[in-house]
């Protein structure tokens, strides 16, 4: 399965067939709701990343995330025996790259693959992660739990000259509450994501949306508008692209 919309239909299905588990029953356990659940069975709807966590977490299954996220290995234990049409290769590549001894001292984030947050008019996205980059474990858990983290590349000019097209941000998904002092979030609206600096407007309970490019003009919407994805915590930029 090569597609992550394949392998979380394929999950929810087995989730649900190995607790008899309705759609909404099924929802509340993995925090959504059941229509959404009724969607991923059909390979539609935006997935969430608390879905992953939850289905990766869950004692029923506890399904591997190298498999759910990558499609390499197995989705738990002894499925390869029943199951082998779902399974992938056995060999994890992003763990292959380091040598045993210094292999303890990284944790590997995932990366998006064919989608692209916008720092533009915004993308929908797929959360298809196609590959893994390795951060030293002592610098990035001083910044939060990296099980709650993930890279993307940008998209679009309305963040220059802060973030350009084509770099790479490290957002922490845990981070879903605005900083009182605000700070650059991905956002949700109208379930397309973007990346935008974000101001809390006291006290009429609204937030000023702002891009950095001084061409494109700030926009101001209620709370309840908008889904806080996480916040940006750091980000890379290569020199020739």
């Amino acid at each position: 399965m090569k597609d992550l919309k394949d392998r979380v239909a394929w999950t929810i299905v087995k989730f649900q067939e190995k607790t008899g588990l309705t759609d909404p029953q099924a929802g509340k356990i993995l925090g959504s709701n059941k229509n959404t659940i009724a969607a991923y069975r059909k390979k539609g709807g935006l997935i969430k990343g608390e879905v992953l966590e939850k289905l990766i977490s869950n004692p029923h299954f506890k399904f591997n995330s190298e498999w759910l996220m990558k499609g390499q290995g197995e989705p738990f234990p002894g499925a390869r025996e029943n199951y082998p049409q779902v399974c992938g290769p056995e060999e994890i590549t992003g763990m292959r790259a380091l040598p045993d001894e210094t292999r303890d001292d990284f944790v590997f984030i995932p990366q998006s693959g064919n989608d692209r947050i916008s720092a533009g008019r915004g993308y929908v996205p797929y959360n298809l992660f196609e590959t893994q980059i390795a951060f030293r474990k002592d610098w990035i858990k001083r910044k939060g739990d990296p099980q709650n983290m993930s890279l993307i590349r940008v998209a679009g000019d309305s963040m220059e000259p802060t973030f350009l097209a084509g770099d790479l941000v490290l957002i922490d998904h845990k981070r879903n509450r605005i900083d009182p002092q605000g700070g650059i979030y991905a956002l949700s609206i109208n379930d397309e994501i973007m990346i935008k600096r974000i101001q809390v407007l006291y006290p009429h309970r609204k937030l000023k949306i702002i891009s950095d490019n001084s061409k494109y003009e700030p926009i101001e919407v209620e709370l309840d508008q908008v889904e806080i994805n996480g916040k940006v915590i750091w980000f890379a930029r290569e020199i020739e692209r």
